[in-house]
């Protein structure tokens, strides 16, 4: 039986390597998983976000590898490049490959959103014939290390420490004389809230859990990811020494966080991370509420408009912490992404 071979379609350089040598770590059976192959330049890759050019779609593919993209069943491939080609081809594939993806029959993608995808799908449009499924598993994990180390970093005052180290000082008393690690710690309860809140829970953070909805029954199910369960969004905000958002981008979550709710954050003036989607607060909410010290800090993954423009104020405030969208770790999310792939495929 020839080995299946799988085309990754990714703006990050060098991932189709590292799912060629996590694979060769598995028990893989009839998987060949191939090099990399980059995405088609009707849109320009900007750290996986797209900007549309005027000149006709190209993607530059040899003849061997336009013959095993087109006669692929399964992709791995990035859904800010996905959405675009596989729901409006016409725009955004060359004519001479308008039908390139036919045989398709699922995508892997490489991320926890899908948006890009539903964003470009119609009422009255028929959802795609390929099955589509989002990156996990080992995210959780990832993720919450980020947050973690974060929250780390501004509870024990690292930051002051080096400023201390700096200037030469032995500045213990007032590297002390600061708060505990029973603070309460926010996060939302999806797979990856629930990884987030199990490691603070485990460093001895006190962890109140958000959830839009939940009965009895599901609040008690996420004991093990929360000292304590609320619905009430209000009940985060006013309670919250870190808040933690880790929440898709939906018509339920963009821009939740408001100049008006969170008046709540004034009297504990709360550290905000942000690892899921930026457009659940715009930037001006944000920055108003940090120089009102409504917010005390906050630390940024996610942005509204991404990539963040140069002439953005997050760039330079003194209370922003930021990094480009790269909360999850590329090389345990490709061994995961592999095991995956490899898993469905031999079944």
């Amino acid at each position: 039986m020839p080995a299946l071979r799988v085309p990754i379609v990714s703006f990050i350089r060098g991932v189709g390597g590292l799912f060629v040598a996590c694979g060769q770590a598995l028990p893989v059976r009839g998987l060949a998983i191939r090099g990399y192959s980059a995405s088609p330049t009707s849109r320009q890759q900007t750290g996986g976000w797209v900007k549309d050019f005027v000149a006709e779609p190209r993607w530059d593919l040899n003849p061997e590898q336009h013959q095993i993209v087109e006669q692929a069943e399964v992709l791995v491939m990035d859904s800010h490049t996905g959405g675009a080609l596989f729901l409006d081809p016409d725009t955004n594939l060359p004519s001479e490959k308008r039908h390139i993806l036919d045989n398709v029959k699922w995508v892997q993608g490489t991320y926890a959103g899908v948006e890009m995808y539903l964003l470009l799908l119609k009422d009255e449009q028929q959802l795609p014939k390929f099955k589509l499924t989002r990156g996990g598993g080992v995210m959780p994990k990832i993720m919450a290390q980020y947050v973690f180390g974060y929250v780390t970093l501004i509870e024990r005052m690292l930051l002051e420490a080096k400023e201390f180290q700096n200037k030469r000082e032995f500045a213990r008393m007032e590297l002390l004389l600061w708060g505990s690690l029973g603070w309460d710690s926010q996060t939302n309860l999806g797979d990856i809230g629930q990884g987030v809140g199990t490691m603070l829970r485990t460093a001895g953070y006190n962890v109140v859990g958000f959830k839009r909805h939940a009965n009895p029954q599901e609040v008690a199910n996420l004991s093990f990811c929360g000292d304590r369960i609320t619905t009430a969004l209000d009940d985060v905000l006013a309670n919250s020494d870190y808040i933690v958002s880790v929440l898709p981008s939906t018509n339920a979550t963009r821009y939740l966080l408001t100049e008006k709710n969170l008046q709540q954050c004034r009297e504990r003036s709360p550290v905000f991370i942000n690892i899921g989607r930026g457009n659940v607060i715009s930037e001006k909410t944000l920055l108003d509420a940090l120089d009102a010290r409504i917010l005390l800090r906050a630390v940024l993954d996610v942005f509204e408009q991404e990539p963040l423009p140069r002439v953005s104020a997050l760039w330079s405030h003194p209370s922003v912490h930021l990094t480009p969208h790269v909360s999850l770790k590329t090389l345990d999310l490709c061994c995961s992404l592999t095991l995956t792939t490899t898993s469905v495929v031999n079944r």
